[in-house]
């Protein structure tokens, strides 16, 4: 029983100096130190440090590098608020702007070191300027030409404005520059990996320059107000784009977006369509029916990213009840039969007696027929073969009179005969 104690008490001895053994062994390494930086241009950060002076001879490390966009260096880091790199000498550059100030760190990474951790973060916090000089800043690229305008913050008389030029790696001043605006022409601009500005001017005797990092050019694209054409193909509407500035760049890059609604109804329907198949899309077509169209250049986001002011509504056909026409032919067909019908009778009670003449009595026909039908002996030497019939004149006797019968008187010549 004695032994089984003992042998316990050893094992538990000798995993605890296991346990103080593996935590000695992996220990984090110390930190860099002599962390300082210089502006060499006003967007170009130039940072320098040492290496720990306690390290092994044989081990080797590398550097993290880390510039966030704020002065705060007790703030999560954002994807898009950060710049990270990994390096293997005690220096580094950065093109980065100081207007929302700056928090920078470097980290030792072991890369032949045993079981060493990373070190702790060495921060340095470097503060945003005293005064804010612009705000509201807005760009527009359009073949070779970038327009910049901003709204002054400060009432600076001597504020100017500077862009970076990677190309050739240069400050350049805008020359055409007017309050709140700013025009650049440059054949690179749309090659730049990023754009870099900065406004520099006096405050209260003190010399303030503000930098600020954006976007490449490509991704501020404005096209010019394109035109649409309705035209009817059979049952089908053709809707065809114009645009006149759709040759800088791929026509991948280039897409259509139709909006149109029939018979005012709602939610109107969108259309999207490549511009390298086409600036024209077919749709159905119901003559019942008024479509009011309109269409938007949007930049692909593969290229960049902007878009061109919507063209001007078209509208095509017009509203009509598909049950009108029956409706119509119901109410009209009848209302136009008695109408013709009232005309009808109206002409025919004023011109009867040229639709239906006078019919003379039989009679007086036969009795004509027959006295025109006696020829005289000059009659039959005539060479015409027939005659014309000519009908006798009715007389009619204005004054009739009736007289009595006179009696019979016979004369005495006659008794002697």
């Amino acid at each position: 029983m004695m032994f089984r104690v003992w042998d316990t008490t050893l094992m538990i001895c000798f995993s605890v100096s296991l346990m103080f053994v593996g935590a000695d062994s992996i220990t984090a390494l110390p930190p860099p130190e002599n962390l300082t930086f210089k502006w060499e241009t006003p967007f170009t950060l130039n940072l320098t440090w040492e290496k720990p002076k306690d390290l092994r001879q044989n081990c080797k490390v590398n550097y993290t590098v880390e510039v966030r966009h704020s002065q705060n260096c007790s703030e999560k880091p954002k994807l898009d608020n950060s710049q990270t790199r990994r390096v293997q000498n005690t220096s580094c550059k950065f093109n980065i702007s100081n207007v929302n100030g700056l928090c920078i760190s470097v980290t030792v990474n072991p890369e032949n070191c045993g079981n060493k951790n990373p070190s702790p973060p060495l921060e340095r916090s470097l503060s945003r300027p005293k005064v804010l000089l612009v705000t509201n800043r807005s760009y527009e690229y359009s073949h070779e030409r970038l327009k910049c305008t901003w709204t002054p913050v400060a009432d600076i008389q001597d504020l100017s404005f500077y862009y970076w030029s990677h190309k050739n790696e240069t400050v350049i001043k805008c020359n055409e520059q007017k309050i709140g605006e700013c025009i650049i022409h440059s054949a690179f601009l749309k090659d730049e990996p990023e754009m870099f500005y900065l406004f520099n001017g006096t405050s209260n005797g003190e010399r303030v320059n503000n930098t600020f990092r954006d976007e490449r050019p490509p991704h501020y694209v404005k096209l010019n107000k394109p035109k649409l054409k309705i035209q009817r193909s059979g049952n089908t509407l053709l809707f065809k784009t114009e645009a006149s500035d759709l040759n800088e760049f791929k026509s991948c890059c280039y897409i259509c977006n139709y909006t149109y609604s029939m018979c005012d109804k709602i939610p109107q329907e969108r259309l999207r369509n490549d511009c390298e198949d086409g600036n024209e899309v077919v749709v159905d077509y119901d003559s019942n029916c008024k479509y009011t169209a309109r269409v938007q250049i949007i930049f692909s986001e593969r290229c960049g990213a902007g878009k061109s002011d919507p063209s001007d509504e078209v509208e095509y056909g017009e509203n009509r009840d598909p049950k009108l026409l029956a409706l119509l032919a119901v109410i009209i067909i009848p209302l136009i039969v008695s109408c013709c019908l009232i005309v009808s009778l109206v002409l025919l009670r004023r011109h009867k007696d040229i639709i239906f003449p006078k019919i003379p009595e039989p009679t007086l026909i036969f009795k004509d027929i027959l006295i025109n039908n006696i020829r005289t002996t000059e009659d039959l030497r005539s060479p015409a073969d027939d005659r014309l019939y000519v009908p006798l004149e009715e007389i009619v006797e204005s004054k009739i009179s009736l007289e009595p019968e006179a009696p019979l008187v016979l004369n005495t010549t006659d008794k002697q005969v």
